[in-house]
Order: C-alpha cells, then sequence, then structure tokens
C-alpha cells in the first residue's frame, strides 16, 4: 500500500517531465522544418461529382481554385514537386436544375496540412435540363449566277433535324439552315453542307448539337437557250525585237458570254472568239491594250464587246565572257611608281543578251583604287563598272592583283 501512494506521488512529476519532452520535441522538430503558409500559383482543377446525366452545366463557371496553405517546409517541398496531392471537388448530387453556389471541397493527400483559403471561395452553377426538338431544314441560296445562267429546283436530303442541348438553347433556335452560295456557278451543284441553327433574328445559336449536322444538297444550274460561254482567242501579227521574249499573253475576261437569238448559231459556232490582231512588231517592253472581238454573224456579246489584253516581254538573259579587259590605276599619290601582276583581267558578264551583243572590253571599266597607298606590296581586288546598270558581274579573272608601289 505504501508503495502504490509512492508510486501515485510521483504521477505528477512524470507527467510535467513528459509534457516538458514533448515541448522540446516541437521545438526542436519546429526550428528545423518551420510551418510556412503558401498561396500556389498554378490553381487546382474542380472536379465535377454526382452531376445528373439528364442536367447540363451552362454557367461560365471558374474550372479551377487557387488554394493557400499552411505546412510545414517540407510538406510544402512535396506538394511543389507533386500537383496531384491536392484536390478540389463539387459535389451536385441530388441537385434539380436550377443554379446554385456552391463551396468546393479541398482536400490533400499529405500532412499535417492546413487549408487556410482558395479563390474563388464559392462557384455559381447552372444546370438546365437536357432537352431535344425536331426543326425544319431550310435551304438558302446566296450569290448571283452570271448572266445567262438560272437555278432549277433544289433539294436537299433531309428535310428535318433534331436539336438537342440545355433546354434555353434548344428554346432559342427557330430555323436550320444549309447554306449555298451561287456566285459565279456555272454548273449544278451537289454537295454536303454543313447545317447552322438560327435564332428568330437570323443569329447563330451556339452550344446545341444538330442531328444530322450535315446534309447532302442538290442544285441544278443550267444555261438558258441562245446563250454560251465560249474563251477568248488572241491573234498576234508581228514579232518581238530581237533578244527578248514573250512572257505572257492574256486576255482579260479569258472567257465571254455571247447570245444569239436563233439558238443553233450559238450551238455550232466553235468554243472561242478571236480578237483583232494585236501588233507585236518590234516590241521591246510589256505593254497592254483593248482588242476589239470578231464575232460571227448573228452572235452578240453579253456585256461589253471588247477586251484588254496584256503582253508580257522581257529581255532573253545570256552571259559573257570578255577576255584581257585592261586594268587601270586611279589615285596613285604623286611621285611613285606602280607594277601590276597580271595588268589585265578575264571578266565574266550576264545580263539580257541584246546588251551582251553590243557590249566591248571599251564599254568596261576594272579600276584599282590606290588612294593613300605608300610604297609596298599589296594584294587587291579590282572594282568593274558597266555603263549599262542592267549589266552584272559574274566573277573575275584572277580575283586578286599583285601591285607593288615604288618611288
Amino acid at each position: 500500500m505504501k508503495s502504490l501512494r509512492s508510486i501515485i506521488r510521483f504521477i505528477p512529476t512524470l507527467l510535467t517531465a513528459l509534457l516538458l519532452a514533448m515541448v522540446v520535441w516541437v521545438s526542436a522538430v519546429t526550428s528545423t522544418d518551420p510551418n510556412e503558409e503558401i498561396t500556389y500559383i498554378n490553381p487546382v482543377p474542380v472536379t465535377i461529382l454526382g452531376q445528373n446525366p439528364d442536367l447540363l452545366l451552362t454557367s461560365d463557371t471558374p474550372s479551377a481554385v487557387t488554394i493557400r496553405i499552411k505546412a510545414p517546409r517540407s510538406i510544402h517541398a512535396q506538394l511543389s514537386s507533386n500537383a496531384n496531392l491536392i484536390h478540389a471537388s463539387i459535389n451536385l448530387s441530388g441537385l434539380s436544375a436550377g443554379t446554385y453556389k456552391l463551396t468546393p471541397k479541398v482536400t490533400v493527400d499529405i500532412g499535417p496540412t492546413q487549408v487556410t483559403s482558395f479563390t474563388p471561395a464559392v462557384l455559381e452553377y447552372t444546370l438546365e435540363q437536357m432537352v431535344s426538338k425536331s426543326v425544319d431544314v431550310t435551304l438558302r441560296l446566296t450569290g448571283n449566277l452570271p448572266i445567262s445562267f438560272e437555278v432549277g429546283e433544289a433539294s436537299i436530303a433531309n428535310k428535318t433535324v433534331q436539336v438537342t442541348g440545355p433546354e434555353s438553347k434548344v428554346n432559342l433556335v427557330t430555323q436550320v439552315v444549309a447554306g449555298v452560295d451561287l456566285t459565279n456557278m456555272t454548273t449544278s451543284i451537289s454537295r454536303t453542307v454543313e447545317l447552322s441553327a438560327l435564332d428568330s433574328r437570323g443569329t447563330k445559336v451556339t452550344g446545341v448539337d444538330l442531328t444530322p449536322s450535315q446534309v447532302s444538297v442538290d442544285v441544278p444550274i443550267k444555261q438558258l437557250g441562245g446563250y454560251r460561254n465560249v474563251f477568248v482567242k488572241i491573234v498576234t501579227t508581228g514579232s518581238i525585237a530581237r533578244g527578248f521574249y514573250l512572257t505572257g499573253l492574256v486576255a482579260l475576261p479569258p472567257n465571254i458570254t455571247i447570245y444569239a437569238s436563233n439558238p443553233e448559231i450559238a450551238k455550232n459556232m466553235p468554243s472561242f472568239v478571236e480578237t483583232a490582231p494585236i501588233n507585236l512588231n518590234g516590241a521591246e517592253l510589256s505593254f497592254e491594250t483593248i482588242a476589239d472581238l470578231n464575232l460571227p454573224e448573228g452572235i452578240t456579246v453579253v456585256g461589253e464587246s471588247n477586251v484588254i489584253i496584256q503582253v508580257g516581254i522581257a529581255p532573253i538573259e545570256s552571259s559573257l565572257l570578255l577576255v584581257d579587259v585592261p586594268l587601270e590605276v586611279i589615285n596613285l599619290t604623286g611621285g611613285l611608281k606602280v607594277t601590276l601582276s597580271p595588268d589585265k583581267v578575264d571578266v565574266y558578264v550576264s545580263g539580257p543578251l541584246y546588251l551582251l551583243d553590243q557590249l566591248t572590253k571599251a564599254n568596261i571599266k576594272a579600276t584599282l583604287d590606290l588612294a593613300q597607298m605608300t610604297a609596298g606590296n599589296y594584294q587587291l581586288t579590282p572594282a568593274i563598272t558597266f555603263e549599262n546598270p542592267d549589266l552584272r558581274l559574274d566573277t573575275i579573272l584572277p580575283g586578286t592583283i599583285e601591285v607593288v608601289i615604288s618611288r
């Protein structure tokens, strides 16, 4: 009994010692691994849980939150290296159609940690019933056909489509349109066209699905009787100047529409109409001219009865070697003498052939500029100049000249 009392008397002392030991241990741990409160700059995605599959989320709600956590430095190091340890979620279980303000649930897989705050603290979600309705498809033809063409009765493969989506969006849809642009079309159209859901003002409604989303469209296009499309055949006379070549011969427009009151005349004529002759004799430059059309009897042109002819002309390029072009020394200081080795060069020139045909050594200057040079030996590159700037230097042989300057 006496021993039991002795033990009981020591219990407060033992508890005090244990408490002091814990304080010392916590203090030691805290000093080596202190707590820090950090905001994680990379937002954490919010996971949606429990959503009724018959409802759709239609609000523009942030999909992530920025989180601030208080934890030891070592824990923060792990969280920074593995963002998957932090989670945020919203539970929509049991919620019907409507708008709700909900607080995300944030959890951390390791500890000790304390989530001190997150932004935004409240998220607003709107749930809508998913609905579907049938809407007739309207074929909308836009643009204008060329003169003399007309549209037959167009057809579409699907007369109606199903519009599916949030109730508020589906209710906006009053028409579904298949659009076809007829601008400059001259042949029948058979293609697959994307459908567009529109509201009563003709504005496209987004956020809904169309089934099918495309339809096949057939638009017959035919030319009226007595009309015909033909191309313009350019007729020329003479030859361009020697040393030049044609880079292009273009009629604008390249095709025209003709008309005959007797459809058989239009049907039996050639597939082209010739121009009045375009004179190319001696031409050296590109030019543009207006040409009349030589029309068969009984044929008229729909629109302008003449065309613009663009003639492209460029010089033929070639190259030429001029041998032993003498070197000329310039700006040599008075009282000095100079010796060149060699004193002539070979020059390779390229450019328009008609200029090369006229080129001689007299039309070239090969110079060595010795300005401010004193007595000595030098390796210099000649400068080559041409009287005509359209000529180009290809190379010089030799490329450097030995220059000896003496007194």
